[in-house]
């Protein structure tokens, strides 16, 4: 993307603010719209490359695209964080005295980046717990041939372990909530442990409470990092916390009728925000559902199935997934064919 192909879409309903707004964007080389009319939010949004947004247009603009939003207040404050939240906004400026924070928080994120044609951010979500997305994840990184893996749910048990360098070296999420501003790929594949060439950003290998806390600024700016990076990027994610900047979601559903229907609610709700997304299904020893039932009930053919893989489990834990069974490395085969062919 270069900064002539960039976009700021500037969707902040006080129009007093909105002024102030427009005059830092300005200031970029990028494209800027001001988007006034709330009706207008979906011609325009989903085509931003970064959104300004405040209390007024918060939650329309949510709703809207799945873009980092930076969320401005008036001065002097203060700025409504609940609102801020609603948007998934990444940073929070007080306009005018925070211009210039503003501006330059604009232009790291239309600044042109460097990328290769093997470029791709990929969300991997389960439809239901312990359908082994993070398992899934890691096969589709490998075969992929990814740049990063990243564990972005809140909640993990470490993809490292999953790998099968949990006593690796390396950078684990604590260790990199120090910190501000943009962060390069390169640096952060360099930082991290690594299966030959994947990097694996994971969860820490202590659960002690005195861990350091990653900022929703930090997370999002590692995440755009490493969206970034020339080899691509796989995110193991929940429903609920699927970067920004990922381009494709992959759901994985089991063959069942619960898992189904949430994931054909999760396909719903992510085409309504015009996010591209496909859905995988895992067959368990209980699977009661066909291909083509989950097909009837979620609106879309499945591109991959992952039959029942007995000892699985059992191989992650006491060893990592060294190497990838047949029918797990066959499936992820198939997502890396249909979705970044």
């Amino acid at each position: 993307m270069s900064s002539y192909d960039a976009s700021i879409a500037i969707a902040v309903g006080d129009s007093a603010l909105r002024v102030e707004v427009i005059a830092a964007a300005a200031a970029t080389s990028a494209q800027v719209t001001a988007v006034e009319d709330p009706r207008d939010f979906a011609r325009y949004l989903p085509k931003a490359t970064v959104i300004v947004a405040d209390k007024l247009t918060a939650e329309l603009v949510a709703s809207h695209s799945r873009a980092p939003v930076l969320f401005v207040a008036a001065d002097p404050g203060p700025i409504d964080y609940e609102a801020a939240m609603k948007c998934r906004s990444a940073e929070a400026f007080i306009i005018p005295a925070e211009s210039k924070q503003l501006l330059s928080a604009l232009a790291d994120r239309v600044r042109p980046q460097q990328t290769s044609g093997n470029n791709f951010a990929l969300a991997i979500v389960g439809a239901a717990g312990g359908v082994g997305t993070s398992t899934f994840a890691y096969a589709v990184a490998s075969v992929a041939g990814a740049g990063l893996l990243i564990d972005a749910t809140s909640y993990s048990g470490g993809l490292d372990l999953l790998a099968g360098i949990e006593e690796e070296p390396g950078a684990r999420w604590p260790d990199l909530a120090a910190g501000s501003g943009s962060v390069n790929a390169v640096d952060l594949h360099r930082a991290l442990p690594r299966v030959g060439e994947l990097g694996i950003l994971a969860a820490a290998r202590s659960g002690h409470a005195g861990q350091p806390s990653i900022k929703p600024a930090r997370r999002e700016a590692i995440f755009q990092a490493a969206a970034m990076h020339p080899a691509g990027a796989v995110f193991d994610c929940s429903p609920l916390e699927i970067p920004q900047a990922c381009e494709h979601v992959v759901i994985l559903t089991a063959a069942e009728v619960r898992p189904t229907a949430a994931c054909a609610k999760l396909v719903a709700e992510l085409e309504a925000k015009q996010q591209k997304c496909s859905v995988v299904v895992r067959y368990r020893q209980w699977s009661g559902l066909s291909k083509e039932d989950i097909a009837k009930i979620v609106h879309r053919d499945p591109i991959a199935e992952i039959p029942t893989l007995r000892g699985l489990t059992k191989a992650a834990d006491t060893g990592g997934l060294r190497r990838l069974p047949r029918g797990l490395r066959g499936a992820a085969e198939n997502v890396v064919g249909e979705v970044l062919a």
